[in-house]
């Protein structure tokens, strides 16, 4: 028997040699949505005190418990009440006198089938029921029973298709997933698919899926070896001559070029491919801000936001960032209500399982949220401070190293200003990120951030967009304007722009809205973001140098192409000038693009608008007179709602 559980925050221990005989009466595999009932029945074969506690768990991500029209019942031959716990997931019988030998409690879930109950998430880890419980005199529970459930996805609704995003001479590799209306794998899908391409491809004519998935190796490539020549700038200048009368450049059909997939009444198309001389290293896309609910407030395990990461969104890397101050929320069962710090056995199994699901197709990076608030500063100061947020940061580290980093206590006198958080990190190599700036009161408080110690900021996770104030395009539920990106850089700081989740449902880089964390509903309205990394090799260490940098770009989920140069500069860098700037720009989309804006300090000076799903284009400030600064950034919209944000470039033009 083990009597104390494996982590301080857990408020059970599993008990395998109890007195109690427990009954499950659940399917062992069942469909993503469908109607499932749960019987879990508990003989006693010894008696049990008055006031000793049983309690019911049920799956993880399935409808919530509740005992409104009998959806949820407890039937006891001992005198007993119910109690909710504040879980979605537990439910608790207390018993009001001893139990003789021979007692039974029964608990019933959905009995009557009217409610499609089982979660629409099928995840990598089983998901199971248990039955716990605890005498007056046991200080935690005691696990005496588990039924795992295998989650199976529903039938094949899309597919998702994947190219490396930049061509570098050799034939590259095409991989596909069958996904269901939820965005799960479709593991029973074993079907041949009909390929064709745009005319400067070369690809295979069919695919053939084994348990959802395809790799093929080398498939595609330009059919020119030579790269097309670019236009000039002078015919780059020219806008649309008339309603319909559009620009049309041979460089965007010959440099760049998709994949288009049918199957019966389903048709897909891969992300951009491109080739461009300017871009020396490949764009690897992946989610940032994961949470599970092994390590802080998230609903799936560790492995299942990995796998969902690497073989079913096909993302190139992705980081778990828990709160490093575990949390608890109604999605939980058998956690207790603290908001202890990591302990370092905690990060070493997040790093661990960074390690486990890194390869050579697939990055982990260990990170973890550091969630300031005003609330915690004035609680431990006794005082008010006077301004409106402190910052949520996410805190990313190299894998190599990241065993030994710092985990800096949010809810402590020496943890819980911006200032202290830089000064226990900066011996450390890392990444430090603000998260949804903009929001309260999870937003930041620019004129205390550390622009040597943070060079990019979110603009955009499920929670919304932070780019602008009253822009309204998915706005936060609640908005600060001095936290936005945009006051940010005019106050001066000089940041580059990524997109991430805040993914609780651990399904990073889900091409869909889910639904099923009601709890968090309200405010993770939207799909989760997704960043897009320019490095030379695939590792975290690369992929961090080049976050520093600012080579990197963010979308609200798709895997759209953006480029911004001005003169010699790419987005993230900064150039001193002699002339008027001309800016370049090369944008293509996933889906026919409604517009593409050019941001100059916080203004619109130039809008676009393509026919189709790409465009190229060229413009010249005339307004920046010698002695001026000013930042650039591109704005991307697509038809679909879709949006994409490049770093800006900052330009000081000089005598």
């Amino acid at each position: 028997m083990q009597e104390s559980p494996e982590e301080p925050y857990l408020d059970y221990y599993f008990d395998s040699e109890s007195d109690l005989t427990a009954q499950f009466e659940v399917d062992s595999e069942v469909v993503v949505h469908s109607n499932q009932k749960i019987r879990m029945n508990v003989e006693l074969n010894s008696p049990y005190p008055e006031k000793t506690i049983f309690r019911f768990v049920i799956p993880y991500g399935w409808e919530p418990i509740s005992l409104q029209k009998k959806f949820c019942t407890i039937d006891s031959s001992i005198d007993g009440y119910i109690r909710e716990t504040g879980s979605q997931l537990m439910l608790e019988y207390i018993l009001k006198e001893s139990s003789g030998k021979g007692s039974y409690i029964t608990f019933s879930y959905n009995s009557t089938q009217e409610k499609s109950t089982a979660g629409d998430i099928a995840y990598y880890d089983a998901v199971y029921c248990a039955i716990d419980v605890k005498r007056p005199d046991e200080k935690i529970f005691r696990r005496i029973a588990k039924q795992e459930i295998k989650i199976k996805p529903g039938k094949t609704e899309f597919f998702l298709v994947k190219l490396p995003m930049v061509f570098s001479n050799n034939p590259v590799d095409l991989e596909i997933v069958a996904l269901d209306k939820y965005g799960n794998r479709d593991i029973y899908f074993n079907e041949t698919l009909q390929l064709d391409c745009e005319p400067s491809l070369e690809c295979p004519n069919t695919a053939k899926l084994e348990e959802g998935h395809a790799k093929i190796e080398r498939a595609v490539k330009f059919k020119n070896v030579q790269i097309a020549k670019k236009t000039s700038n002078r015919k780059l200048f020219k806008e649309n001559l008339g309603y319909d009368a559009f620009p049309e450049f041979k460089e965007l059909h010959k440099n760049i070029g998709k994949i288009y997939i049918k199957y019966k009444n389903i048709k897909a198309v891969s992300n951009p491919i491109i080739r461009d001389r300017d871009i020396k290293s490949q764009l690897y896309w992946g989610d940032i801000h994961i949470h599970t609910r092994e390590f802080s407030d998230g609903m799936g395990t560790g492995n299942d936001a990995y796998h969902y990461a690497k073989n079913y969104s096909l993302l190139d890397f992705a980081a778990i960032a828990d709160h490093v101050n575990q949390r608890y929320n109604d999605w939980m069962e058998g956690r207790k209500n603290i908001n202890l710090p990591f302990s370092r056995k905690v990060w070493e199994n997040i790093v661990n399982l960074a390690k486990i699901w890194s390869d050579e197709t697939f990055q982990a990076i260990p990170a973890y949220e550091w969630s300031g608030r005003i609330a915690y500063v004035n609680m431990l100061r006794n005082s008010n401070l006077g301004y409106d947020a402190v910052s949520d940061k996410i805190i990313y580290f190299p894998l190599e190293s990241a065993e030994d980093a710092p985990l800096v206590d949010y809810i402590s006198e020496d943890g819980c200003f911006q200032h202290q958080l830089y000064q226990r990190l900066a011996n450390f190599p890392c990444e430090i990120v603000s998260h949804t700036p903009m929001s309260y009161p999870m937003g930041t408080y620019w004129k205390e951030v550390d622009n040597r110690k943070e060079k990019v900021v979110e603009i955009y996770s499920m929670h919304g967009s932070s780019e602008k104030y009253g822009d309204g395009y998915r706005p936060l539920i609640n908005h600060r304007k001095t936290g936005s990106v945009q006051w940010a850089l005019a106050y001066g700081l000089k940041l580059g722009f990524v997109a991430g989740g805040d993914d609780h449902y651990t399904h990073p880089g889900c091409p869909i809205r889910q639904y099923k964390m009601r709890n968090l509903d309200t405010i993770l309205r939207y799909r989760p973001g997704i960043t897009g990394i320019f490095a030379d090799q695939l590792d975290s260490k690369s992929l961090l140098n080049s976050m520093h940098k600012r080579n990197c770009y963010a979308t609200t989920g798709e895997r759209m192409w953006i480029k911004l140069k001005i003169e010699d500069a790419l987005m993230g860098q900064e150039i001193k000038i002699e002339q008027e700037p001309i800016i370049n720009v090369t944008v293509c989309g996933t889906n026919k693009i409604e517009c593409v804006e050019l941001i100059k300090n916080g203004s619109v000076i130039c809008v676009r608008v393509p026919e189709f799903d790409r465009i190229t284009f060229a413009t010249k400030d005339e307004n920046l007179g010698i002695g001026h600064k000013a930042y650039y950034y591109v704005r991307v919209t697509q038809f679909d709602g879709e949006r994409g944000w490049s770093s800006p470039v900052w330009v000081e033009r000089v005598q």
